[in-house]
Parts: structure tokens; C-alpha cells; sequence
């Protein structure tokens, strides 16, 4: 993978582009008028690894919730603004560390302007030009006969080179989002070729469930392997917390994740023993719930057969093999002990876990 030689912005304590990894970002729901609330959530991300947090403002009532978010949240806080330029304004000012709008509501050049002015003031906050297939302009649907990747890409590149040309303003990351994902990457695909701001990707209205992860996933991996990533937010119709973990499993999954957990099962045939799905459902339970992202690099695998179990699994640190009423457990592909009872070793397993990442105590056993 060749990484596309992005600029660097400042977004309050994170620099984002010039060839560093990818960073998480989510967006929290609950509204600005309950800001104990709304902390809360933002908290939760942090906690669990991602620092960038975004959130609605949508009317000049929330600008003190805004406001105290700021100053209590530990991460990098964003304001998402549309339809008003002057709520843009106000949240430069509550010590946030972005703004993101949509040039396509937010009413013309003169308002961009504005906004870019008062960033100006802030070095340490960056803008994000966020263009949708649901926002275009009026003129742009109406030459491409609807929100095509083309029309996304010429709303885009209106209003980047209205920033870096005319306002030489240059401390803005860009996206373009769609929620097909062919358009989405064709789209980004055009863009790298006329401007080096940095990519915040994503594909939006992605849904829920295993259906939303699995766009989610084709479409932010394609774009990670073209280099075109610099953030990302996986859009689900679910909690920050499912975002979140899924977006750590795409880094993890294209080796752009240094430490975390990692679980290599078979996938199963006529020589599986034991109930093999159970414990492998087991294992994922309990490495979500020691944050397996945030722990030092590990293999565990789970093999269903004791005769190529060891050998297929052989670059795993540690796992077992099912063999008939009884499991190999092995580090490095080396049998270590033979167990009579498959429970204990899956047992013996989630303890030795414990004892690398160190936790204490070991659920599950």
C-alpha cells in the first residue's frame, strides 16, 4: 500500500495527514442541551481509543453545551454545523478543536468566508469540508441529473479551490461521502488528484447490523488500500461503542493496528470436534470486553481439529485444537499440554491471556 502524500492540519492536540496512521473518529447523539449527557457519551469514546468526537449544533441554545463539552472533554472535540454560518462562528469561539459544514447549506461564498476568517484566529483548529450526496447544489444536480460521483466531485473541488486558491486557507481536511460505495470511491479517487488536504472517508447512511459493517468495511478498506485514508468514521445506525470497536477491527484486519488482540479460528468441517463456535463466540466476548484493541499484540487461535490444528495455526502466540472429547493447547505452534476435558483448556487458554495482557481478574474462566 502506497499512502497518498497528504499535508499535515493541526486538529487541536492531533495532527492529521503527511503519511501518519489513520484515526478513528464517531459522533455522538446525545443533543447539546444535555451536556452531562452529552459528556458522557463523548467519554465513552475516548475511553475506548478514539479521540475525536463530533457533535450536532443546531441552534444558538446549544452553544453553552458546546461550550462546557469542550472544556470538560479530553479528546478533540468537532461541531457539525449546517443550514447556519453564524452557529460555525459561535462554536470557534467555545474552544473546540473543528468545524465541520457543508458548503452546499451553509449559503454561498461570502458565508464560507466568513468562517474561514474566524478560523484564522484559531491555529490549532482545523475546518472539514464534508460534501454528501444529500446536500449538493441545486446547480450541480441539475447539470449531473442527481448526486453521481461526478457531482460530488465538482461540489468538492468548487469549493477547495475556493479555499486554497482564492482565501488561501489551507488547515481543512475534506470528505465526500455517498452511500453507495462505487461512487464513494470514485469520488475520492478524483479528488487525490487536485488537491493534497487531507481524507476524512466514510460511507454514510451506511445502515446497521452485519449489513452496515460489511459496506462500511468495503468501502473504507478499498480506500485504505489506494492510500486515501487520513480519518474515518464508521457511520452506523448503532451506539458509538459499535462504530468504534468496528473501525478498530478494519485497522486491525490491514495491519494498521500496532498492538491488539487477534483471533485466528478454522472454519469449521467434517473433522471439527467439541462445539467450537461456542467457545470461539466465548473468546470474542471476552476480548471485547478487556478492550482487545488497547492491549499488547496477541494471536490466540481456536482450531476445531487436533491434526492440522497446531501446524494451520503454527504463527498463532498461543490456542487449542479439538480433538475427540479432549484439546491440544500450543504457543507458537509447539504442543504445550494435552487436556482430557475440552472445557479446561479453553479455560487454561483465557487465563493465559489474562496473564499476558495482564488483567486481573479473568472473567470467563
Amino acid at each position: 500500500m502506497t499512502r497518498r502524500a497528504s499535508r499535515e492540519i493541526r486538529l487541536g492536540k492531533s495532527t492529521i495527514g503527511g503519511g501518519r496512521p489513520p484515526l478513528i473518529q464517531t459522533m455522538i447523539t446525545t443533543p447539546l442541551t444535555r451536556p452531562d449527557e452529552a459528556f458522557a457519551e463523548a467519554d465513552r469514546g475516548l475511553a475506548l481509543g478514539c479521540r475525536i468526537v463530533r457533535t450536532a449544533v443546531r441552534s444558538e441554545a446549544e452553544i453553552a453545551g458546546l461550550t462546557e463539552l469542550a472544556k470538560r472533554f479530553g479528546g478533540d472535540l468537532i461541531a457539525d454545523i449546517h443550514f447556519d454560518h453564524r452557529l460555525a462562528l459561535a462554536a470557534i469561539g467555545c474552544g473546540i478543536a473543528g468545524v465541520r459544514f457543508n458548503p452546499g447549506n451553509i449559503g454561498g461564498k461570502d458565508r464560507v468566508a466568513q468562517i474561514v476568517e474566524a478560523a484564522r484566529t484559531r491555529p490549532d483548529l482545523a475546518l472539514r469540508i464534508g460534501v454528501n450526496a444529500g446536500s449538493l447544489e441545486k446547480d450541480i444536480l441539475e447539470k449531473h441529473g442527481g448526486p453521481t460521483a461526478a457531482a460530488l466531485v465538482e461540489s468538492t473541488r468548487r469549493w477547495v479551490e475556493y479555499l486554497e486558491r482564492d482565501l488561501k486557507y489551507l488547515n481543512f481536511k475534506l470528505s465526500v461521502k455517498s452511500h453507495a460505495v462505487p461512487e464513494t470511491v470514485e469520488a475520492c479517487r478524483a479528488l487525490a488528484a487536485f488537491t493534497d488536504a487531507p481524507f476524512h472517508v466514510g460511507i454514510t447512511e451506511a445502515g446497521g447490523g452485519i449489513g452496515g459493517r460489511i459496506r462500511s468495511a468495503a468501502g473504507i478498506a478499498i480506500l485504505l488500500h489506494e492510500g486515501l485514508v487520513d480519518t474515518f468514521r464508521v457511520s452506523l445506525t448503532a451506539p458509538i461503542e459499535d462504530e468504534i470497536v468496528t473501525g478498530m477491527h478494519i485497522l486491525k484486519a490491514y495491519g494498521l493496528l500496532d498492538g491488539g488482540g487477534e483471533i485466528v479460528s478454522c472454519p469449521t468441517c467434517g473433522r471439527t470436534h467439541g462445539t467450537l463456535f461456542a467457545y470461539h463466540d466465548k473468546l470474542e466476548k471476552f476480548f471485547d470486553e478487556h478492550r482487545w484493541w488497547l492491549r499488547p499484540r496477541l494471536t490466540v487461535a481456536l482450531m476445531g481439529c487436533e491434526v492440522n490444528g497446531p501446524g494451520e495455526a503454527k504463527e498463532a502466540d498461543l490456542g487449542i485444537a479439538l480433538g475427540h472429547g479432549s484439546a491440544l493447547y500450543f504457543e507458537k505452534g509447539s504442543l504445550v499440554r494435552k487436556f482430557d476435558d475440552q472445557d479446561a483448556a479453553f479455560a487454561h487458554l483465557l487465563r493465559r491471556i489474562g496473564e499476558i495482557w495482564q488483567l486481573s481478574p479473568v472473567k470467563g474462566e
